[in-house]
């Protein structure tokens, strides 16, 4: 439905770079990269406010370079709500109704309905400088929504939320797009919000097209080590590919033999990415259901995180695992105590690059 032909767009000293990509009808797509990577640039240039320097932005199989942005029946959320702050907020959702030379009873009636969905009728006459963040995100969704858009664009939406309400908006996000099947474009550079929500997946790094594909091969099969570190892939080691035949590869890290299930040629030089996710961790002496990756190893440190505690383990290399709290009480793990650690060899994915070297998670 939306697709960029080498696309390239300069800015100053930014340059949005050829970039090429296709976003299909019922896509809930995320832009996902570091700030500053370009990522809003691509919303406004679907939207109609960036033109192209070259290549094209088709719709629908349509060049609208000639297509103003009013008429391309897009709808675009900034981060910073942009509610007009003169209006009360039955006239901010009402305001594109107005544009649209609606009658006064269509426009009472889909605001209404809105405001219903939103929660947040109680709202209406109040100016949007007396609302907090969560509920002016909600109005400025809900003006969006209530002009029946083909494509929604959200920019960086729940970026000042707290946990409460951004979980609370997620759920909203996903409800509207399972119950409407409306295309979503989403800017944002969390990784959890793209897990929560995506279907397709870009990843844009200085204003390079990294990556493009569905959620799990993006946060599982990265193609270099720098959209491994974006995605947060917790263990990343350099190696040397020791023998690799037709059931998978050996590769050589720090002297450990580790197998994997990608066929890499022999003697590379590779890039290796296990997900902490996946790594088991036992009691020491206790085997895995697979013989390969098992090892003997020593917890280095624990450190406890929102939902799970991140573990630092040592079997010559240093390896990254997640346990639960109920798993570090049954299993006993302390710093300085056994285990034994494990993980599958379809678990290690392994590119082909030069010069990669091992990585601490952030």
């Amino acid at each position: 439905m939306i697709e960029f032909e080498n696309v390239s767009v300069e800015l100053g000293d930014f340059r949005l770079n050829d970039l090429s990509l296709r976003v299909e009808k019922g896509d809930y797509y995320f832009v996902i990269g570091p700030s500053g990577a370009g990522k809003t640039i691509i919303l406004e240039a679907i939207a109609g406010l960036h033109h192209p320097d070259s290549g094209r932005v088709l719709i629908d199989g349509k060049d609208v370079s000639g297509i103003p942005p009013e008429k391309r029946n897009i709808a675009l959320v900034y981060q910073d709500y942009s509610l007009f702050p003169h209006m009360s907020v039955c006239d901010n959702i009402a305001f594109g109704l107005k544009l649209q030379k609606l009658s006064k009873a269509e426009i009472e009636t889909r605001v209404s309905a809105v405001l219903n969905r939103f929660g947040i009728g109680h709202l209406k006459d109040r100016a949007p400088y007396t609302m907090s963040g969560g509920e002016q995100q909600r109005v400025a969704l809900a003006r969006a929504l209530v002009t029946d858009p083909d494509v929604l664009l959200l920019d960086e939406p729940l970026s000042a939320m707290d946990q409460v309400n951004r979980d609370k908006f997620v759920a909203d996000l996903r409800a509207i797009h399972r119950e409407s099947g409306l295309t979503i474009v989403h800017v944002t550079h969390s990784r959890e919000e793209a897990l929560s929500l995506a279907t397709r997946v870009a990843v844009i790094i200085d204003g390079t097209l990294e990556q493009e594909g569905g959620r799990d091969e993006v946060f599982r099969k990265p193609p270099n080590r720098k959209v491994g570190r974006f995605v947060g892939i917790e263990n990343v080691f350099g190696g040397t590919v020791a023998g690799s035949g037709a059931g998978g590869s050996v590769i050589t890290v720090e002297g450990c033999s580790i197998r994997t299930g990608d066929v890499v040629p022999e003697d590379a030089s590779v890039c290796v990415f296990i997900r902490a996710a996946d790594v088991s961790v036992r009691r020491a002496g206790m085997k895995a259901d697979d013989e390969y990756n098992c090892f003997p190893a020593i917890i280095e440190e624990v450190t406890p995180r929102e939902s799970f505690f991140l573990l630092r383990v040592s079997f010559g290399i240093t390896l990254f695992a997640l346990a639960t709290e109920q798993e570090i009480k049954e299993k006993g793990i302390v710093p300085g105590g056994a285990v034994s650690v494990s993980f599958l060899p379809e678990a290690v994915h392994v590119t082909l690059e030069e010069g990669c070297s091992s990585l601490s998670p952030e």
